[in-house]
């Protein structure tokens, strides 16, 4: 699947010198730098392009998030362009250059607004980490909701009806495949290239199986809102959690923020399906940034801060998605699973991008991609941005620009 790409943008040129550079092309790694033209990586420039100090620094592509619903109290369901603005900039100064906005099950007015919004920002100068839409629901299974509000979960006829024609930045849909009518709306988003995904689903091995042949291709957040093993009788059955882990093909995610998965399962995540097709995403909502106490909206559901870094439904049921960005889950991937800094990026940038349609323009160094950098330090912090050629965030100068 190639899928969508976003619009055309005008970009800087800029050399990014004295870093090791991660998951970049023979002729980047030769020359021990990244050269930028107008906004593209290059092997050569005619223009005067601006050097960038990496100082030591690790040089990677810049972030992908997939699953990212908002931030600083702005919910990506709100259709105000500022909402999306702000949301989206806060996690680029925290190295996220790529991100599908994730809208949580709400009305299908709200969506539709949300929706239109997104057609026009994308590729949009104010918003220009926006690649598209991932719609999370509505079609999921009740008993899987999680933070979902029940009373906006809809059929998949009904989804199917709603999405009919397609909305014009929608990239992604996460649904239940097991769910009546699904397979026609799997069918029919496949088709029109739109990647789909099964999450807060009940599904058994044969239904993910069959619905991989229509054209499913990834898996939302391994053990969130997932079947997993029953032993009804005298025999086990695996749940949807065993069918993923053993799954031939897929793509899939983890939420490595430090609270929704201890150290073993990102550790069995890895080792089953290894970093060509585990996704570092961060699943952050409108909490991300706010203090301890703070309530937030995502999709039609409420959330809470807490101490300790994480967000829960205000009836203390179930996580509210994270309050971590994407490149906190990294970092803290690296210190629960030991697993090396080369495999860590490609989790948070080239596996990501691949299962959005997006690689290698997006999640790469390698010629003609994106300019879009980040610099890490040794544990794995953003020391400095680059979005398509323009250092935005600097962190060793203390300054955005």
């Amino acid at each position: 699947m190639t899928g969508r790409r976003p619009p055309e943008k005008p970009g800087g040129c800029a050399v990014v010198r004295s870093g090791t550079i991660l998951g970049a092309g023979p002729d980047q790694t030769d020359a021990g730098q990244v050269l930028i033209c107008r906004g593209r990586v290059s092997r050569a420039c005619p223009h005067q392009p601006v050097p960038i100090d990496a100082d030591g620094c690790l040089v990677a592509p810049g972030l992908v998030d997939i699953h990212v619903h908002g931030a600083h109290g702005h919910d990506l369901t709100d259709p105000d362009p500022a909402a999306w603005q702000q949301a989206l900039a806060a996690h680029l100064a925290a190295g996220t250059t790529t991100a599908l906005a994730t809208l949580a099950s709400t009305s299908h007015g709200q969506t539709a607004d949300a929706l239109r919004t997104a057609a026009a920002l994308t590729g949009s100068p104010v918003t220009p980490t926006l690649a598209g839409v991932h719609l999370e629901g509505p079609c999921l299974a009740p008993e899987q909701r999680g933070a979902h509000d029940p009373g906006r979960l809809r059929t998949a006829e009904q989804l199917l009806d709603e999405l009919t024609p397609l909305p014009e930045a929608l990239l992604m849909v996460t649904l239940a495949p097991e769910l009546p009518g699904a397979d026609a709306l799997i069918s029919y988003l496949a088709g029109h290239g739109v990647t789909v995904s099964a999450g807060h689903s009940s599904a058994t091995p044969s239904q993910l199986l069959h619905a991989q042949h229509l054209g499913l291709l990834h898996l939302a957040h391994l053990w969130s809102g997932q079947s997993t093993l029953t032993r009804p009788a005298l025999h086990r059955l695996p749940g949807l959690l065993e069918a993923s882990l053993a799954s031939d093909g897929l793509t899939a995610e983890v939420i490595a923020d430090g609270h929704h998965l201890p150290p073993t399962l990102l550790t069995i995540a890895l080792r089953c399906l290894g970093p060509q097709r585990l996704c570092l995403v961060s699943d952050a909502t409108a909490g991300t940034g706010l203090p301890p106490g703070a309530v937030f909206r995502t999709g039609a559901s409420t959330g809470r801060v807490h101490d300790g870094g994480y967000a829960a439904t205000e009836d203390g049921t179930s996580l509210c998605g994270s309050v971590t960005p994407l490149a906190g889950c990294a970092a803290r991937m690296r210190e629960m699973t030991g697993a090396p800094i080369e495999d860590i990026v490609t989790m948070a940038t080239a596996t990501p991008a691949r299962a959005a349609g997006l690689y290698p323009r997006k999640g790469s160094l390698l010629t003609g991609a994106d300019g879009d950098i980040v610099l890490l330090g040794a544990a794995l912090e953003v020391r400095a941005v680059v979005l398509a050629g323009h250092l935005v965030t600097d962190a060793l100068a203390g300054r955005a620009r």
